[in-house]
């Protein structure tokens, strides 16, 4: 990528008017996958903490660097920060690892988005909901909406329920019922978490998580008729 002032012309350019783009980095899954590994991550943890600090503050400094020179622009319009934290039953370290090393920095690019009149997007794939972590990020980091939901942890339907006078819920059409329901049935599936989800606002229709390329392209043109449809 070139330089922000390259970044805000690139935009400014191909966008068309009113519409805004939300810009992205990680900071614990970067840790985990590409700069320590995850047998290291645990391992070190336990022999040398301080070190797992280091790293932490150092890749998390560097994205807020990022994002400060970004959000300014007009053409942004959201942070839309991803980090997945879990698998389907629990979060992959502590939530006490996650309050130290990293929820702060979260708060940090929270702060610096609102400070400019702009949002907190926040996703995040795993169990959050067993120990308190989606508590954190609402209440303590401020998040303004959340992201991937899968229905075997927690339908975005429930979600909204629990959570959706406080925070926005984004996506909510599962991954594996997007990739193998037959159309008549991902239909259905799609109007009835419309029919969840719209009634009091604070809700975006989309897939779950990342749409896939093994995900048949006549149910993702499904999916998005029957927003369209929806009244």
């Amino acid at each position: 990528m070139g330089t922000p002032q390259w970044f805000a012309a690139t935009l400014a350019r191909n966008l068309p008017e009113g519409m805004k783009i939300a810009v992205t980095a990680t900071l614990f899954e970067h840790v985990l996958h590409g700069l320590l590994g995850h047998e290291n991550l645990y391992y070190t943890l336990h022999d040398d903490p301080d070190l797992v600090k280091q790293v932490f503050a150092r890749w998390g400094q560097k994205v807020y660097d990022y994002y400060e020179a970004v959000i300014g622009m007009r053409e942004v319009g959201a942070i839309f920060h991803a980090d997945d934290l879990g698998f389907k039953t629990s979060t992959m370290v502590s939530p006490d690892i996650l309050r130290e090393l990293l929820f702060p920095w979260l708060k940090r690019y929270a702060a610096l988005a609102h400070e400019r009149g702009k949002m907190f997007w926040y996703h995040c794939c795993g169990n959050v909901y067993n120990n308190g972590v989606i508590e954190d990020l609402i209440e303590d980091v401020e998040i303004d909406a959340f992201h991937s939901f899968q229905d075997v942890i927690l339908p975005a339907p429930d979600f909204k329920v629990r959570h959706g006078k406080r925070v926005a819920t984004l996506g909510g059409v599962d991954m594996d019922k997007l990739a193998r329901l037959d159309e008549a049935s991902l239909r259905e599936y799609v109007r009835n978490t419309l029919e969840r989800c719209m009634p009091g606002g604070m809700f975006a229709l989309g897939s779950g998580n990342t749409v896939a390329n093994y995900v048949p392209l006549r149910n993702y043109f499904a999916m998005l008729d029957e927003s369209q449809r929806w009244r």
